[in-house]
């Protein structure tokens, strides 16, 4: 590839970094605007709006305008960037910049003033080159275009990876394993036929309806549904989901919590784990303390029918109390016996009782579902 080739391959990268950057913020504006809350500025869901909107104006420059000009546009556009980013560093424990609208990348830093700088002055030298706008067409050698588009695609991602503290092959796994994740959820043998059935619909509807927003973002299919998205459901009525439901089936606490405290309900007629015994016990996963849990506060997979991740902060405290701070219950394990007795939780005997969840079921709690089967996270 000739020098002006690759100036336009860098222009067209930086570009459709943007262009995922404002794409993600239109869809999920609520983490960019709670690390801007965090800095005193006012109206933050407008100015998200606004920035999400330059960023996609400035992308679009940078594709289809000739190389001169979209480069100095995109150089512009990082450095305004790289100051904002230096203005608004912050440190461990604050709120996550949320530039690809998530809420569990990390907070303003080194890694995005150091990075913005370079694609201002990548972006700027690239435009000395003057080279034709990556969407133009490469006559007399079509294949030319496609190669271009497809090598500044990987860039985009795989800076993308790197601003959200991953690698960018970790950016690629991803991506990728996002089709396999969905295919193993549907076809555990613990699912019944309609439930598996509903994962193959969800997974099929968010490729054909958001295929983006299903390729690039972590979690399942259309994970970014949160409580207050929901106006019923089991999503909205303040209880938090089984870990089952979240941990690929597994009656455990996931990586990155701990068991931070139990309750028991006294009355539990129902058929699925623990049927007979009259009582089961429920354990919170709390998340660990300076610890985002992947994904943050949402509905599990995705849908107001489950109930709620990683919202409610909340903490009993009859377990692990070496471990100091209240954070987000996680999810619920499920035990048929008291908490306190069972090797290696934490726990003390003392008891909380909560009858209203004696009605709480998931599918993933019916046989052959087991007892904790694992500590976790701890």
């Amino acid at each position: 590839m000739v020098p002006v080739e690759l100036a336009g391959v860098i222009i067209g990268g930086l570009a459709l970094l943007l262009g995922l950057a404002g794409y993600a913020k239109t869809r999920r504006p609520q983490a960019t605007a709670d690390a801007l809350r965090s800095t005193g500025i006012p109206a933050p869901i407008a100015v998200v709006r606004v920035v999400a909107i330059a960023e996609l104006a400035v992308a679009v420059a940078g594709l289809s305008l000739p190389g001169r000009i979209g480069g100095n546009v995109v150089a512009g556009a990082f450095a305004g960037l790289a100051l904002g980013a230096a203005l608004a560093g912050r440190g461990p424990g604050e709120p996550a910049c949320g530039c690809f609208g998530d809420a569990d990348g990390p907070t303003f830093g080194p890694r995005h003033v150091v990075t913005n700088v370079l694609g201002a002055v990548a972006a700027a030298g690239a435009a000395l080159a003057a080279p034709t706008g990556l969407l133009a067409p490469a006559a007399p050698h079509p294949g030319t275009s496609v190669l271009r588009i497809a090598v500044a695609l990987g860039l985009a991602v795989a800076l993308r990876a790197w601003l959200r503290g991953r690698g960018p092959e970790r950016g690629w796994e991803a991506s990728a394993l996002r089709l396999v994740d969905s295919s193993a959820h549907a076809l555990e043998a613990r699912f019944s036929r309609r439930s598996a059935l509903a994962r193959l619909a969800v997974g099929g509807s968010a490729l054909c309806v958001a295929p983006l927003r299903y390729l690039l973002y972590p979690g399942t299919a259309l994970a970014a549904i949160a409580p207050g998205s929901c106006s019923d459901g089991l999503c909205s009525d303040g209880y938090t989901a089984f870990c089952c439901e979240i941990n690929q089936g597994l009656n455990t606490c996931p990586e990155g919590t701990f068991i931070g405290g139990w309750w028991v309900c006294t009355d539990y007629r129902g058929h699925q784990l623990c049927e007979g015994a009259g009582v089961r016990y429920y354990i919170d996963c709390n998340a660990l303390p300076g610890q985002r849990f992947v994904g943050g506060c949402r509905c599990a997979d995705g849908t107001c029918d489950r109930r709620r991740v990683a919202c409610n902060v909340f903490r009993y405290g009859q377990c692990n109390t070496h471990i100091a701070g209240t954070t987000a219950v996680v999810c619920r394990v499920v035990t048929c016996a008291n908490p306190g007795r069972i090797a290696g939780t934490g726990c003390s005997t003392a008891v909380m009782v909560d009858d209203a969840v004696c009605g709480h079921e998931a599918s993933c709690l019916e046989p052959p579902a087991t007892q904790l089967a694992g500590v976790g996270g701890a």
